[in-house]
C-alpha cells in the first residue's frame, strides 16, 4: 500500500501537468484567434509538438508499469487517468 501510495502522487503529477498543457493550449488558442494564416499553422505545429510530446512519454514503459500496478492494486486515481 506505501507503493501504491507513491504511485498514485506520481499520476496525481503527470495528471496535473497534462491538465496544465491542455489549458495552456487552449488559452494560446483564444489569444491567437485575431492573427493571420501564418500564425495559426504556427500555433497548430507548436500544439501539435506538445501533445506529441506526452503521448511519447505516455507511451514510455515507465509509465506503463506504473498504470500495471494501479490497475493490479485496484486504485481510484487510475479513473482520473482514464479520463484525461
Amino acid at each position: 500500500t506505501e507503493v501504491t501510495g507513491k504511485l498514485e502522487e506520481v499520476v496525481m503529477i503527470w495528471i496535473k501537468q497534462i491538465r496544465q498543457v491542455l489549458v495552456e493550449s487552449e488559452q494560446m488558442r483564444r489569444e491567437a484567434d485575431d492573427i493571420g494564416p501564418s500564425a495559426e499553422l504556427e500555433h497548430w505545429k507548436t500544439r501539435m509538438s506538445s501533445f506529441n510530446s506526452l503521448l511519447d512519454e505516455i507511451k514510455s514503459s515507465r509509465v506503463k508499469k506504473i498504470i500495471s500496478i494501479l490497475q493490479a492494486a485496484r486504485s481510484k486515481t487510475l479513473k482520473q487517468w482514464k479520463e484525461l
